[in-house]
């Protein structure tokens, strides 16, 4: 039974930490086309391309936030993930939604 416990927390901080380097990375990525938008480096896209990427882009992160607040939760870590979100959340699962 140690065993599957270990084999669970393992997994947990896998997820974890995909997740996080994904944010990170994300976060890397909007600055980027907000900084190629604001000084028109469009290269071979367009500018409304660009655009399309940066929204999607945010949207992605938006995603990748609620993937890791779902991951936090199930640590049960609420002020951390209210602290990284920055907001507080409603966490009991049969009312939240």
């Amino acid at each position: 039974m140690k065993f599957l416990t270990t084999m669970k927390e393992t997994i947990k901080l896998k997820a974890h930490d995909k997740a996080f380097a994904k944010i990170h990375a994300l976060q890397l990525e909007v600055r980027r086309l907000e900084y190629d938008i604001e000084r028109k480096n469009t290269g071979v896209v367009t500018m409304h391309e660009l655009e399309i990427c940066l929204d999607a882009a945010k949207r992605e992160l938006e995603t990748w936030n609620y993937i890791l607040k779902l991951i936090e939760l199930d640590y049960g870590k609420h002020d951390y993930v209210d602290e990284i979100l920055g907001s507080r959340g409603n966490y009991n699962t049969a009312t939240a939604g």
